[in-house]
């Protein structure tokens, strides 16, 4: 419009070199193999802890670190129900 410039692109952000608009099917699937064949995507709230976890990298110390978070949170359950039938 008036106030926007012609001569400058418009910042978009560009994920692992891929361009912002190109379509889904040209986008890498990162889930893995099981949950595609279920239907889980990141929509859904089991696809979505699928997809964060997935996008996690063992290299880098805050992801080792949210690993271990969610190991603890997701097996103390387990652990307190098997204790209490004990």
């Amino acid at each position: 419009m008036y106030g926007e410039r012609d001569d400058l692109e418009a910042a978009r952000p560009a994920l692992f070199g891929i361009p912002p608009d190109a379509l889904a099917d040209e986008r890498p699937d990162r889930r893995p193999e099981d949950a595609k064949r279920m239907g889980l995507s990141r929509h859904t709230e089991e696809g979505a802890v699928v997809h964060f976890v997935s996008n996690l990298d063992g290299a880098k110390p805050g992801h080792k670190m949210m690993a271990w978070i969610l190991l603890v949170t997701f097996a103390t359950p387990a652990l307190y129900t098997l204790f209490l039938l004990l």
